[in-house]
């Protein structure tokens, strides 16, 4: 009969080798659960990263108001959606494509740098969130029936039928003048300028007359209707507008939305885009309502030559009773008036260099300047006349943009406005430009 096997006790050695391999498995499996819980955890973070982290980060602080780079990227991918479509609608027709060319050509090379419309998008969305704070100040509000209507117009529809504008022309009003002023002008030139010609703008202008070099430029800054437009894109956010019934926009506008929805771009965006566009306008016209029609501006002439010296000997020879048109004739610099007498016409503040401008406006009716240094070189001017006049349209919008512009500027920096660097890192690409090739000799 077979012994039974007698069981074999566990030395403590042995003991200590089990408890030391459970110990190794317990932390291997523990190592394998770690790492794999990271790595959950790294996929997690980075898709929460992308759909909230990232998105909620600030790219822009206006006072208290912050721009998320979930809001921004939005705009932007919306604004290069715009961009897009004005592409393909230009470049896409053979006569088009032909006769915008250039314009095409620059279409393309701002798609293809995102900053171009990062950079636009950023600034517009700095100034509305100050219109925002404006417009809550002034208690200035965007009802739900003039959202509706603009909204209707956008697409081409007029509930009320197509709007006819009345003009605005400035009435047509000359300087007067008296004998003397009258024997200052020259037999080719009237003190005043013809009234099919713009009746009270200077006769020179900034790009023939050095003087006027420095007329106040238009600031890029956005524009006081609507969504500031990119640099060099004008954008066209919707469709060719045509008429049609109510039924014909509503189906316009669906289609519209449902490509503008392949960026996310959804309705209530689309709406409050339009808002913010109406909401500026109402804060454009509150700021510009009340300024000047009028404004006091002088008659002058000049004669622009390069030293002081010379300068100098013009003023000895005017002392000396030879005539203004004579000397500006023979050496004036300013080869747009000279052989006028150096008439400049009649112009008001902000249109001539600065220092030429301070000078003249120092000036008595008749009297004759000391030289007068500018960036062009050495000035003797003559005040011909001093009168208060009405702004011509051009001159009153651009007094109105200015003030705008002035307004905007110091609202910036009353309310601290900022950027980030952020932005630039998590500026979109997307909608992609798909290159139009364009038509022979375009």
């Amino acid at each position: 009969m077979a012994k039974t096997p007698t069981p074999k006790t566990a030395t403590k050695k042995h003991l200590a080798r089990l408890e030391k391999e459970r110990n190794q498995t317990r932390l291997l499996l523990g190592g394998v659960i770690a790492v794999f819980v990271l790595i959950v955890g790294v996929i997690i973070y980075g898709i929460l990263d992308q759909k909230y982290f990232q998105a909620n980060r600030v790219v822009a602080q206006v006072g208290d108001t912050k721009i998320t780079a979930g809001q921004f990227q939005a705009e932007v991918r919306f604004r290069r959606f715009l961009a897009i479509r004005q592409y393909e609608q230009y470049a896409g027709n053979p006569i088009l494509a032909q006769f915008y060319a250039s314009q095409i050509q620059q279409m393309e090379a701002d798609l293809n740098n995102p900053t171009t419309i990062g950079q636009s998008t950023l600034d517009d969305m700095i100034t509305s969130a100050i219109i925002e704070q404006e417009a809550k100040a002034r208690k200035i509000e965007v009802t739900d029936e003039e959202l509706e209507a603009a909204l209707q117009e956008a697409f081409g529809y007029y509930a009320k039928g197509t709007p006819t504008f009345a003009p605005t022309s400035t009435p047509f009003v000359t300087a007067t003048l008296d004998a003397t002023q009258l024997a200052w002008v020259p037999p080719t030139r009237t003190p005043t300028p013809e009234p099919t010609l713009d009746p009270l703008t200077p006769t020179a202008t900034a790009t023939t007359l050095p003087p006027t070099a420095t007329a106040t430029p238009s600031q890029p800054t956005p524009t006081p209707t609507g969504p500031t437009p990119t640099p060099t894109l004008t954008e066209t956010p919707f469709p060719t507008p045509t008429p049609y019934t109510l039924e014909g926009f509503k189906t316009t506008m669906a289609d519209f939305l449902a490509s503008a929805q392949s960026v996310g771009y959804t309705e209530a965006q689309l709406r409050a885009y339009v808002r913010r566009g109406l909401l500026r306008e109402k804060v454009y016209k509150a700021l510009t309502d009340d300024l000047p029609k009028e404004e006091e501006k002088i008659w002058a002439r000049h004669i622009l030559v390069n030293t002081e010296d010379e300068a100098r000997q013009v003023l000895q020879r005017l002392n000396s009773g030879e005539s203004f048109v004579k000397v500006a004739s023979e050496v004036s610099l300013d080869t747009s008036n000279k052989d006028i007498g150096g008439d400049l016409g009649w112009f008001g503040k902000g249109v001539m260099d600065v220092d030429f401008e301070t000078a003249a406006y120092a000036l008595k009716v008749g009297e004759v300047s000391q030289p007068v240094k500018s960036q062009f070189g050495y000035h003797i001017i003559q005040l011909l006349g001093r009168q208060v006049l009405p702004l011509t349209d051009d001159e009153l919008t651009t007094k109105k943009q200015n003030a705008y512009n002035d307004w905007l500027t110091k609202a910036k920096e009353d309310l601290k406005a900022q950027t980030f660097d952020l932005w630039q890192t998590v500026v979109p690409t997307d909608p992609v430009l798909t290159p139009i090739a364009l038509p022979s000799g375009g």
